[in-house]
């Protein structure tokens, strides 16, 4: 058995590469510790759907033998990471966090899960989601096949969703980094949640072939990580198009780290509408302030701004909605819908019936403006700087509609523009729980978004902060 500890398995990948190719750890030892830290854990946390011990291991050692015989694929090579259960894994069961997909077996790899064996990287577990990625809508946690994802900073409360294994396995040091998705808001809320780093890249960016589909015109894939860094490079390994998926874009993949400080060169919109920043909680509004405070000392010029005024969330709610209920069709159709935890979800094609033809057509005449308004918005502005959540973690037991009750404009108008963000902690809010900032780009963007992540955490420590996990298994 693996006698790695725990500072070895919060190492950034960037670090555990390093070790890896030196051959200062065997990918097998690093695996071994993590299935280790899986078991000892999970328990208490609900992060992990599936450990997938024999296909590691094989991962693994295979990863040692190419090392040992001078091939080395890359930073990513014999390195565990985790993936949201709706990647498909050939012969692993991939739920979607639903109970009707419990037994649900494919025979093939989802393209972002074959991008990253190739790359050398080792899949040790499928983890917790919301069921149906929150498609259908959700009110509790414990929406999901393994009940509620619990806070690694709290187990009391909620890790967020609906990537929520994916945010809680990296902030429990369980995996060295995740694969998440996004429709709205499923990767930047667990982040926030869990204190740990996620980019939401621009729709088309990440294949998405082999992946569950939610919200066809809005589902993104990427990653949940320690630090920007590593968010680079996994994305770096993920990124491209891909003839199994149309949306695919072949816009070339730029995220070579810009020279200099870029931020000195950058004008920012700072959200400060009412549902931004106002409306957080203090704890939160102040650690935000605080991160504002780091990125003006970098050089950012960052101006108080109004976002576009359009309803922007009755949008992405309408289309999001209505593109989950085509998707999940066959799931009502024959009564399985009802088998779902949330009460909530089996009753969405009567509250959706009550939408017509017209409020369609509305709604996506309606997404074009606002594309367009962002558009122009960006042709003032180089990025937008908001609170990633206006609030920490819920608790486990939570009427989610009421203890997150506000509206979202800037996730929507985020991703009815298809736009990408990262999400980096910036400190605590109340009970000791994290709190998190969002830099939001215009498309194509990342490798800037990239730059300013790590250049705020190269100011800050936030992103090394571990929570108070103890194991009595040792």
């Amino acid at each position: 058995m693996s006698a790695l500890g725990d500072d070895v398995l919060y190492r950034p990948v960037t670090e555990l590469a390093f070790q890896v190719r030196g051959r200062k750890i065997s990918s097998v030892d690093l695996t071994l510790a993590y299935l280790q830290r899986m078991k000892w854990f999970d328990s208490r946390l609900n992060a992990v759907v599936t450990a997938t011990s024999d296909l590691a291991l094989r991962q693994a050692r295979a990863a040692d033998a190419e090392v040992r015989r001078g091939r080395y694929r890359g930073l990513l090579h014999g390195i565990p990471y985790g993936a949201k259960d709706l990647f498909a894994t050939a012969g692993i069961p991939t739920t979607w966090g639903a109970v009707p997909c419990r037994n649900q077996v494919f025979n093939y790899d989802a393209t972002v899960v074959r991008k990253l064996r190739d790359a050398g990287a080792v899949l040790t577990g499928k983890l917790a989601m919301v069921e149906f990625a929150g498609g259908l809508g959700y009110r509790s946690a414990g929406a999901s096949l393994t009940g509620a994802c619990r806070n690694p900073w709290n187990p009391a409360r909620w890790a967020g969703g609906s990537s929520s294994g994916s945010g809680a396995a990296v902030a429990a040091g369980l995996v060295g980094f995740a694969l998440g998705t996004e429709t709205w808001g499923s990767i930047l809320c667990p982040a926030a949640f869990c204190g740990v780093t996620g980019l939401r890249p621009t729709y088309g960016r990440v294949s998405r072939a082999g992946v569950m589909p939610c919200a066809d015109t809005f589902d993104k894939v990427g990653p949940l990580a320690r630090s920007a860094a590593d968010c680079r490079i996994v994305l770096e390994a993920i990124a491209g198009d891909d003839d199994d998926d149309h949306t695919a874009a072949s816009e070339p993949v730029q995220l070579a780290r810009g020279s200099g400080n870029r931020a000195s060169r950058l004008r920012a919109a700072l959200v400060a509408d009412d549902f931004t920043v106002k409306g957080a909680e203090p704890e939160v509004k102040e650690a935000f302030g605080r991160a504002v405070g780091v990125l003006r000392s970098a050089g950012m010029r960052i101006e108080a701004v109004k976002l576009p005024e359009l309803p922007a969330s009755e949008v992405a709610g309408t289309l999001i909605a209505l593109e989950a209920i085509t998707n999940f069709e066959p799931f009502f159709r024959d009564g399985r819908v009802r088998q779902l935890k949330d009460p909530y979800a089996p009753y969405q094609p009567e509250i959706n019936a009550e939408v017509s033809g017209a409020d369609l057509v509305k709604a996506q005449r309606m997404r074009r403006t606002l594309q367009e308004r962002m558009r122009d918005f960006f042709a003032t502005y180089d990025v937008i700087v908001a609170p990633n959540f206006l609030s920490v973690a819920p608790t486990i037991d939570s009427d989610l509609y009421r203890a997150l009750p506000y509206a979202d404009p800037l996730g929507a108008i985020g991703n009815a523009c298809g736009l990408p963000a990262i999400a980096l902690p910036c400190g605590f809010g109340r009970d000791h729980m994290p709190a998190g900032l969002q830099i939001v780009g215009p498309p194509w963007s990342e490798g800037l978004l990239l730059d300013l992540g790590e250049l705020f955490q190269q100011r800050t420590e936030f992103h090394q902060q571990r929570p108070p996990l103890r194991s009595t298994a040792r």
